[in-house]
Formats: C-alpha cells, structure tokens, sequence
C-alpha cells in the first residue's frame, strides 16, 4: 500500500503511452498477489455461513439453525484399505453390485437404492435426503453430509470448507460442486491407501447422465459435468499423491482424465 496525499490507495504500475493517455498495466508480480489475497478472502466468506437459515416463504419448515449443530469427526478406522466409492454414471447399468461384498463401500446419493449393504452412505445436495428419506432412514452404516438441514440424528454433519483441494481437517470436506468429489475427501479421512471410483463417468452415454432413472430435477448436462465438476478433481491429484493415497477410475471411457484408468474386472482384485 502506498500513502498518497493523505490516502491509502492500491499500488500500481503505470506506463506512458500517447500524448494525454496513461496506460495502467498489471505486474505479474503484484496480480499473483492479488489473486491469492482474493483466493483467501472467498474461502473465508464461504466459512462465514449465517446462524440460522429461513424456511422460504409459505413453507412450514422449521427455521435451521447452524449453532445446533453437532460436527462429527471422522476416524482413520480403514487405514490402509482401499474403498470403492459408488458414483451414479451410466458405465454401472449393468454391474453386479454382489461384487462389491467385503469390499468398504461409500454410497452416494442415490446409490443406497441399489447397494444398501454399502458401510457408508455420502450426499452434498440437501434435497437427497427428503428425495430418498425411507432408503436413508433405513440405511444400517454411517451417514454423512455437509448439509444436515433437518435430518435425523444419526447423520454425521461435517464442515463445507470451500469447493476445492483436500481437506485435513477431518471435521470437514471439499465438495468441488459434486458429492462424487466430498466423498473421496471423506475416504481420505478414513484412513485409506487407495480409492476406487466406480460410476464417475462425468458425462452422459446414450442420453443417460446416471446408470439410474436420475433424480427429480433437469437432468446434468455434459456442459455442466465438463465446466462445474471435472475441473475441480485436478486440485485433489497433488495433495492424495503427497500424502501416498492412490485413486484408480473404472472407468477407461470416463470424461474424468487426471486419475490413472482401469477396467472394473481388475479394480475388483484390489482389497
């Protein structure tokens, strides 16, 4: 910062150019800092989260209040496993979910329908658990979300820190705009050596965005998969190198290029 007649202003960098025309041009220098200094300041608002969120007009839901609120702390308890983490892609039509016995298992969203034996169940999007509340109440294994706006006890809340990177702190999770993205956060946590993504195509293939009939909403455009989601799991690659955890996708068709690739047969013979 420069004092300037009494002022504080931002500093600059400016160059002449023609007669009565002064040029303002950005040093690479100072918009690094720039940039981190905005970086920052978004990842401290997205922490700052309002007490208590109304209900919306003319609805009878109760008001949610964050102060209520009973973060869970997730335990290292699959150290040095691998965990196979149940997306919604097209590419598991036809998988025999029987495969996946004895296997730790972390359901997401929907999944629960169709692997209810699953060890743990993930969801980002709040309107999961009223979409599937007798699936989810029913559900035998942990329950996890960031956003455990009126859901039972039994499901752990854990803090939404930002959209991007690894979270350490194990009160928290990266979401990267897809529960796909919070849930391999989540395996981080527990523990594990590896992770197996099956079901994280991030597109569509004949017209179906999930191996399912999808939710009730529009239906994920490969727009989306490609702008929103996609790009985020590029900031997970170093942090899980770093700390020696390996991610595998069973999907060689999948959209989703930054991890390594194998076929399901060969993901199911690690353990």
């Amino acid at each position: 910062m420069i004092r300037h007649r009494g002022k504080t202003k931002k500093a600059s960098i400016i160059q002449g150019g023609r007669k009565g025309r002064i040029k303002k041009i950005s040093h690479p220098a100072l918009q690094e800092v720039r940039n981190e200094v905005h970086s920052q300041n978004r990842t401290f608002l997205k922490k700052q989260r309002p007490a208590v969120i109304k209900s919306k007009r003319g609805s009878n839901e109760p008001v949610f209040d964050w102060n209520k609120v009973n973060f869970s702390k997730v335990e290292p308890i699959w150290k040095g496993e691998t965990a196979f983490i149940i997306g919604g892609g097209p590419s598991l039509e036809k998988f025999d979910f029987k495969q996946l016995k004895y296997k730790k298992t972390i359901a997401i969203n929907k999944a629960v329908q169709f692997y209810p034996e699953a060890d743990i169940l993930y969801w980002t999007d709040s309107r999961v658990y009223s979409w599937y509340k007798k699936e989810i109440d029913n559900f035998k294994g942990d329950k996890y979300t960031i956003k455990p706006f009126h859901v039972p006890k039994d499901v752990k809340a854990l803090r939404n820190t930002g959209k991007t990177g690894l979270e350490y702190d194990p009160t928290g999770l990266r979401h990267g705009n897809n529960s796909g993205y919070a849930a391999i956060n989540l395996a981080f946590h527990l523990g594990v050596k590896r992770i197996i993504l099956l079901g994280f195509d991030m597109g569509n293939t004949g017209g179906k965005s999930h191996f399912h009939e999808g939710y009730p909403v529009k239906k994920t455009q490969d727009k989306t998969y490609e702008m929103t989601m996609a790009p985020c799991f590029l900031s997970l690659v170093e942090p899980l190198k770093r700390k020696k955890v390996e991610v595998i996708n069973a999907n060689p068709n999948s959209k989703l290029n930054c991890f390594p690739k194998l076929t399901i047969g060969k993901c199911l013979h690690f353990s």
